[in-house]
């Protein structure tokens, strides 16, 4: 028998290069935040989250609904399911409200008897956006690399375990990951953003 899995926000980034087989509902199908209705998982794999780490700040009970409240939702429910929790780099130590929320959310998720905590980082690809940080340091890589470690990483789980790990390709900046897909991208600052970014994963 195949295993039954749910998987939130299958529909975003990570998720939607995430190839195993799951149940992805909707953010309007399924709302971490809302009550739970009670279905037989053999693993949660909880990708969703608010990741807008600019718009955070001015919308912190939004940020905090989702990243906290909606993780102790999910593990309230699945007290008993091995649980996959992605996290990010940023929750290493904490600067702004985002970075906050997953760690406090890694925290709730190891109370749980069988987790997997993956940190990580993941860029879209090809590079979308104009500029990309100069200074800032990541083990993460594109989306389509990370998704592929994950995958690996949760097929070898012996899922009775707790499992904190990070993932990813070597230490570079982000600028060497948006060059690879847009040559021609304008290097900028950490410094340039109204909200502290963390310069260094560790």
């Amino acid at each position: 028998m195949k295993d039954r899995i749910l998987l939130t926000g299958g529909h975003g980034l990570l998720g939607s290069y995430l190839k195993f087989k799951a149940e992805r509902p909707t953010q309007k199908e399924f709302d971490i935040t809302d009550f739970i209705k009670t279905q037989e998982f053999d693993l949660i794999v909880h990708a969703a989250a608010y990741t807008d780490v600019q718009k955070a700040e001015s919308d912190k009970l939004n940020c905090f609904q989702v990243n906290v409240y909606g993780t102790l939702n999910l593990l309230n429910t699945y007290s008993n399911t091995p649980f996959v929790y992605i996290s990010t780099e940023y929750a290493h130590k904490p600067i702004n409200f985002y970075s906050l929320t997953k760690w406090f959310a890694e925290e709730l998720v190891k109370r749980h008897p069988y987790y997997l905590i993956i940190r990580t980082l993941f860029k879209p690809t090809p590079w979308p956006y104009e500029k990309a940080f100069i200074d800032q340091w990541t083990e993460g890589d594109s989306v389509d690399i990370i998704a592929s470690m994950i995958e690996e990483e949760i097929k070898n789980w012996n899922r009775k375990s707790k499992r904190f790990i990070t993932i990813g390709t070597g230490r570079k900046r982000i600028y060497d990951i948006a060059v690879k897909t847009k040559p021609d991208v304008i290097p900028n600052s950490i410094k340039e953003m109204t909200v502290p970014i963390p310069g260094d994963y560790r």
